[in-house]
């Protein structure tokens, strides 16, 4: 909305006491001076209640301040009068992603795109609002173009990789990552690429990803959590227990770290260390699915330690949680027999 009101305010006592206080708040809001900005644009519209631009700024300023329920009447103000204007469009599809409206958001985009196609400012704007929404087709078909068409950007190619990963498109994705960590070897490239070749069950690779993601940044949580799980795979169950008891000293109350020791630890013979983590598991379960896996894990632990009574306490209690719980039901039938 920039070059709209560049020439009111060239000369703003021509234009009355509406336009200097108008311009008055833009020069306050280039100067970063939110609230005063906002009480000019205020004050210039109880003196001139068509000065439409004034909206269109309050918008912006209500966002900056986070208040994106009074930012998105500014824009619904702006756009009823000027419904042609792409980038407020977009301004109100951000207003309304960080208000947590993703239909709203994404019906906003579209509008903009419509109006404006290929414009780069817009798509970036969609990648993100498809990327919170899960509309991961979305992302890939937006950062594809982008990267076709200008310069590929390490965010772009970031976004695609991740994208493509979620849609299972691994051997895409890796490619998007190497690209990343040539151009950007971060933390974040390297887990990602880490993750990437996980799922591509190149575990050796995958380890050396996320080893270089912690020499980088030793606080890089997730990737000890990855590295750990990776270990499991590799049989190497002793450093997988560091990993995670790493993750958990980082992150106490995260279901995913006691679950996983649990794994490794009864991998390695220490069920009494097991049954700890898998206890708190259960405690820390957020859904029935993970719940119900924390109790088969308990059952499997009883039953390798031979307190059987136990285990099939924990397994029934599994499929109580979470019927799907397909490996409790068939130990259950196993312990039966």
């Amino acid at each position: 909305g920039g070059e709209t009101m560049g020439s009111p305010c060239d000369t703003p006592s021509a234009g009355g006491p509406a336009t200097v206080a108008f311009c008055q708040g833009v020069e306050k809001q280039e100067r970063g001076d939110t609230d005063g900005a906002i009480g000019d644009f205020v004050h210039a519209l109880e003196l001139q209640p068509d000065l439409t631009d004034a909206h269109l700024l309050l918008g912006v300023g209500y966002f900056d301040r986070r208040d994106y329920g009074r930012a998105i009447e500014e824009y619904d103000k702006y756009l009823a009068v000027i419904p042609d204007d792409s980038h407020a469009w977009s301004n109100r599809a951000v207003a309304c992603l960080r208000s947590g409206d993703l239909a709203a958001a994404r019906a906003d985009i579209d509008r903009a795109i419509e109006l404006k196609p290929h414009d780069l400012p817009l798509l970036e704007n969609r990648v993100v609002i498809a990327r919170e929404s899960e509309d991961f087709k979305t992302v890939i078909t937006d950062c594809t173009w982008l990267i076709e068409h200008y310069p590929p950007k390490v965010t772009w190619l970031m976004d695609r990789g991740k994208a493509l990963g979620a849609e299972s498109r691994y051997a895409e994705s890796l490619a998007d990552f190497q690209q990343v960590v040539k151009s950007e070897p971060t933390a974040d490239a390297y887990y990602y690429r880490g993750v990437t070749r996980y799922f591509l069950q190149q575990y050796e690779a995958a380890v050396a990803d996320f080893s270089q993601a912690l020499s980088l940044d030793a606080d890089f949580a997730p990737a000890y959590l990855k590295r750990c799980t990776a270990h499991y795979y590799r049989q190497e169950y002793l450093s997988g227990i560091k990993d995670c008891d790493e993750f958990v000293r980082r992150r106490p109350d995260s279901y995913d770290g006691y679950y996983n020791r649990g794994i490794l630890r009864s991998r390695a013979g220490d069920q009494d260390g097991a049954l700890d983590d898998y206890r708190r598991g259960v405690e820390l379960a957020g859904n029935a699915l993970d719940a119900g896996n924390a109790w088969y894990g308990v059952g499997l632990s009883s039953e390798r330690a031979g307190r059987m009574t136990e285990a099939r306490q924990a397994y029934q209690r599994a499929v109580e949680v979470n019927p799907e719980q397909k490996q409790a039901r068939e130990a259950l039938r196993r312990l039966q027999k």
